[in-house]
């Protein structure tokens, strides 16, 4: 009984909405008037029994079409159950009374749950039909800190829902579902509750990784077969990258890239091959920690007399956050001068000025850090600047020396020596590397200028095949000044009436100024004197030459360089 029976022509069956069982006990059966339109309507006959296969009794007949409710008094509904079916019965020739639908009194069965998934960033639920033949809509609940409605779905074969207020995007979500009559007789909910796949997908630090993970889909009474990853690079379409064992939830993603836009999501298989459930979808731009290839020292030069400007190559490609310049004496213990951020972006070529030295003392050794956002340092490779020495000679030449001006990826071309003469710095020599000494000759300046000044420069290649650099650069040394000291030579004899025969001395970078030569006699007597520095004793003493002999000498002059000299000494008279 219940069935639908198949002839050449059926009356269209009654739709018994539900059967709900009263407080009372009783059972109130409601169904939707016929609407067959064969013949004339004759009555509508319930039947009943307390099996589903019956045998079924006929427990009333109803003669007004428009009747559509009955109360089976004294059912005992509430601790026995009861299946019903109706018939409209019409007067129609060769027509099959049809009966409706076989309902029972108890609430709707929830429907089995089949999976969750995620589309579009919203959650997804699936179920199959309620068994319960009364259901006409489903309640989906979801666990909200205990499960809260969220939405109505109509029709009992209407088994797909999407929670426009889910947020599966940021946490696994949990649903459940109950089925409902048109009665309103609510069934419980589905115990066993299923939640969403929630992925998460992090950059692992300085790497070309991503950890994946996720939460395991764990109510199917199948089980999971697998999980697999699937992903999107750069709007290419998802492809599939890997699949994933049972039990281990996670996975590492390799082989991404620098600006990457990569999107990934996990999907589970069920174990029977009939449903998928997919995550949500995690998008994001892969910022790699690009490591230096590469930090070249360019140069070192002497700037001032407390100053010197280093420069260096650093990797402008690479993801740098701080830069540390260190100096040393010995090229082996360096002292740190400074460490600090880098400037962004990170310049082609970067620089610092030492102002903590003096540069006429000795030479010093540079080497700058790069340090990327993941702590790793790049060291560059060192440059010695250049030590200018030097010492002024009597013989009126002035002798400078320097060391060999040293970089790493550099060779030497050649020294240029500069000199200051008053005139500013002109190149005076060019000398090739090896040579570290110059023997300047000023007797030409004799008298004219007695203060010089030298500067070495060295012109040099870099060639740097870390960056591709190649290129002719010059390193400055430190300044000298060397002081033409004042010289006084003066005769130690003259021949009255000879070729020598008048004494005055010669004077070299000497000034007239404060100037006087006096001679003595054997007894300390002044005999003569003058404040002329180009005037001279003639060996006479008022009016008289004087006796052959030994006199004395005291002569005073300032030099040009301020200098106050006082030469003392002996001249022999002779004739």
């Amino acid at each position: 009984m219940g069935g639908r029976m198949s002839f050449a022509q059926s009356t269209i069956p009654a739709d018994l909405l539900c059967a709900q069982t009263l407080v009372s006990g009783d059972v109130a059966l409601t169904w939707g008037a016929s609407t067959e339109a064969c013949g004339a309507f004759t009555e509508y006959q319930v039947y009943a029994s307390t099996v589903f296969a019956g045998p079924y009794a006929l427990l009333t007949t109803i003669p007004a079409i428009g009747t559509t409710n009955y109360t089976h008094v004294g059912a005992n509904g509430t601790v026995t159950t009861w299946y019903y079916y109706i018939i409209a019965v019409y007067a129609c020739a060769g027509y099959t009374m049809t009966t409706s639908d076989t309902l029972d009194n108890l609430d709707p069965i929830a429907p089995e749950l089949d999976y969750v998934t995620v589309t579009g960033g919203l959650s997804e639920i699936h179920w199959l039909p309620s068994p319960s033949a009364e259901t006409n809509s489903y309640i989906i609940y979801r666990d909200i800190g205990g499960f809260t409605p969220v939405g109505t779905v109509y029709g009992r074969f209407t088994t797909t829902f999407t929670d426009p207020t889910g947020t599966p995007t940021t946490g696994s979500e949990t649903y459940t579902i109950a089925a409902r009559d048109s009665c309103n007789n609510l069934g419980p909910f589905n115990n066993d509750a299923h939640h969403t796949i929630y992925l998460t997908a992090q950059q692992i630090n300085c790497s070309d990784q991503l950890q994946l993970t996720w939460n395991e889909y764990d109510t199917w009474t199948a089980g999971v077969f697998e999980y697999q990853v699937w992903a999107d690079r750069n709007f290419t379409g998802l492809s599939f990258i890997d699949n994933v064992p049972v039990g281990s939830p996670s996975y590492v993603l390799s082989g991404i890239n620098d600006g990457d836009h990569i999107c990934i999501t996990v999907r589970a298989l069920r174990a029977d091959g009939t449903a998928t459930s997919i995550s949500n979808e995690v998008c994001l731009d892969v910022n790699i920690v690009v490591p230096a290839a590469y930090n070249v020292m360019r140069n070192a030069t002497v700037t001032g007399p407390t100053q010197i400007a280093i420069e260096w190559y650093p990797d402008a490609a690479a993801d740098l956050e701080k830069r540390s310049v260190q100096r040393s004496t010995d090229n082996v213990d360096y002292v740190n001068l400074i460490t600090g951020p880098i400037v962004i972006p990170v310049p082609a070529i970067d620089s610092y000025v030492d102002n903590s030295i003096a540069t006429n003392s000795i030479p010093f050794y540079y080497r700058t850090i790069t340090t990327d956002s993941c702590g790793i340092e790049t060291t560059s490779g060192y440059v010695k600047t250049i030590l200018l020495k030097g010492n002024d000679n009597a013989n009126f030449t002035n002798d400078i020396s320097w060391n060999d001006f040293e970089i790493t990826n550099g060779t030497n071309i050649e020294y240029r020596i500069y000199r200051d003469d008053g005139a500013g710095f002109n190149l005076i020599a060019t000398v090739t590397p090896g040579i570290l000494t110059y023997l300047d000759d000023v007797s030409a300046f004799v008298n004219v200028v007695d203060h010089f000044c030298y500067q070495v420069e060295c012109l040099y290649q870099l060639n740097a095949p870390e960056n591709g650099v190649n290129e002719q650069l010059t390193s400055l040394s430190n300044i000298i000044c060397l002081d033409q000291g004042p010289r006084i030579y003066v005769p130690n004899a003259i021949v009255i009436g000879g070729v020598n025969s008048l004494f005055m001395p010669v004077i070299i970078f000497g000034s007239s100024e404060g100037y006087l030569m006096q001679i003595f006699n054997r007894y300390g007597e002044v005999i003569f004197e003058t404040t002329d520095i180009n005037a001279g004793w003639d060996g006479s003493y008022k009016g008289s030459t004087v006796p052959m002999g030994t006199y004395g000498y005291v002569i005073t002059f300032t030099a040009t360089n301020g200098q106050v000299i006082t030469k003392k000494g002996n001249v022999t008279v002779l004739k």
